[in-house]
């Protein structure tokens, strides 16, 4: 797993499609995940799911760190192709955020699915489902645990979602809490795509997924 900076690379050169991460307030334990990859105009773009039904594609910032996925060339360049279609064709409704994967995906043409009213995606579900929704398996849902810290999480969550989300889409998000929605940490997914042999269990992923996140953590201190 190799991470990489603007202090020690360039935008400029990344191969196609990589992940990028960082801690967008340095008050909070949390961490923001997208995706960074070379566009149809041949621009290095970020794309990521910034809150709710707000889908966002823009220049990358200095605060990201950024990893290479483990695919062959030709599938980072399918995956590109695909961030375009999912950008162009979720404009209009955007995309919800929601606590829990489950029934979630992009259609053929980039349009995001749910099978249930008021589902929807954080920022690295979003990223999950890019990948799954193309055949590439990242993650283990069966090898995947909820922590009594996900819970946590989730409440604040909806603490902030009441201020843009309907009534009935909060009390959506209320029922996945009580049933237990696993949590994916945008750190964990991070490496998940990094890493060989997916998909990943969140076991597996802890150790590399800290080494990610003291990384990040030291190179937001630099954007103090």
């Amino acid at each position: 797993m190799v991470i990489k900076s603007v202090f020690n690379d360039s935008f400029e050169n990344i191969d196609t499609f990589c992940i990028a991460i960082c801690r967008p307030k340095r008050k909070l334990n949390q961490q923001h995940i997208g995706i960074l990859y070379v566009d149809s105009n041949n621009k290095t773009s970020f794309l990521h799911l910034a809150w709710h039904c707000l889908l966002i594609k823009e220049d990358p910032k200095e605060k990201y760190l950024w990893l290479d996925v483990s695919l062959d060339p030709i599938n980072k360049i399918h995956l590109a192709t695909i961030c375009e279609l999912i950008y162009d064709s979720n404009q209009s409704g955007g995309i919800p955020y929601g606590i829990c994967i489950d029934d979630t995906g992009f259609a053929k043409d980039g349009k995001f699915t749910a099978e249930e009213n008021y589902a929807g995606l954080t920022c690295a579900t979003f990223v999950i489902q890019v990948f799954h929704s193309q055949g590439f398996q990242i993650i283990d849902f069966e090898k995947w645990k909820y922590r009594k810290a996900d819970k946590c999480w989730q409440m604040q969550i909806i603490q902030n979602l009441m201020q843009q989300a309907s009534k009935e889409h909060i009390q959506y998000q209320r029922k996945k809490i009580q049933v237990g929605a696993a949590r994916f940490k945008p750190e964990e997914v991070a490496v998940a795509t990094s890493l060989p042999n997916p998909p990943h269990g969140s076991e597996e992923l802890k150790k590399p997924a800290n080494i990610l996140l003291n990384t990040i953590i030291d190179h937001s201190n630099k954007f103090a």
